[in-house]
């Protein structure tokens, strides 16, 4: 038997990433008991079937705009019917509050308007991954980037680190709906800032893991320095894979210390 939750305004959840597989209990459980449940997925039908006070906000988000804007203007939507009724769900695929400005946003106007919003755990892309392309993130380390962000702030990236570069599809664009073609040099900069870091023929595995059986896994490789020749190739959910290097040398007298072969 569920635990009755009521002491909650604003629900935020994560579908996980492949149909509703991966949604836990605990999310299953807010969703049957709120009273209205905004999702932005391609999990409409299914939705409906757990709880029939469901809506789609596509509508709200895939239109003309800067994503600035649309994200601020979606979120205060949402807030403002937890100002009238609650609880309410918004649910997004993956985790809430992994790379969703629009989560972090309602958390932060919710705040404001003293409602109580909370985040649920959720399985994200960056579970999936690691299984998806054979690496153990254990195994020295894993680095995670917001694509755009990582040459905008000229962050530092270690090599010897399995690295995923998450919204590479969105790399240098402010609006939710970007033109259908990019022109030749749209991925340059996030080139030349990776060239800092790896030879030009290192390995770039652009990835976008199933959602449903509808949009199965799409993925391809190439090399760094012809990463924009597949300009108009790399989808909007799509992650930017880049092997580590080797594993680096260890210190000798470490080495010693630690009686390694």
């Amino acid at each position: 038997m569920g635990v009755e939750r009521t002491a909650v305004d604003i629900y935020l959840v994560g579908l996980g990433m492949f149909e509703l597989r991966h949604l836990t209990v605990e999310s299953l459980e807010v969703l049957k008991i709120a009273k209205v449940v905004y999702h932005l997925s391609e999990k409409h039908e299914e939705l409906i079937a757990i709880n029939p006070n469901t809506q789609d906000l596509d509508r709200l988000y895939s239109k003309p705009g800067k994503r600035v804007d649309i994200y601020h203007d979606l979120a205060s939507y949402v807030v403002n019917t937890a100002l009238k009724t609650t609880p309410i769900v918004l649910a997004i695929d993956g985790n809430p509050m992994f790379f969703s400005d629009i989560s972090w946003e309602i958390a932060a106007i919710g705040k404001k308007a003293n409602l109580h919003v909370e985040a649920l755990p959720g399985v994200s892309c960056i579970d999936v991954l690691p299984m998806q392309l054979g690496f153990e993130p254990a195994d020295l380390g894993m680095q995670v980037f917001e694509a755009t962000q990582l040459v905008l702030y000229d962050l530092a990236v270690n090599p010897f680190l399995s690295t995923l570069i998450l919204q590479v599809g969105y790399f240098w664009r402010t609006v939710v709906l970007p033109p259908p073609k990019r022109d030749a040099g749209a991925f340059a900069p996030l080139v030349l800032h990776l060239r800092k870091f790896f030879p030009e023929d290192h390995p770039a595995i652009f990835v976008q893991s199933a959602y449903s059986e509808r949009l199965p896994t799409v993925v391809f490789s190439t090399e760094l320095a012809t990463i924009d020749e597949h300009r108009n190739e790399i989808k909007a959910g799509m992650t930017l894979y880049l092997p580590r290097l080797r594993v680096p040398a260890i210190d000798p007298i470490l080495r010693k210390q630690l009686d390694l072969p």
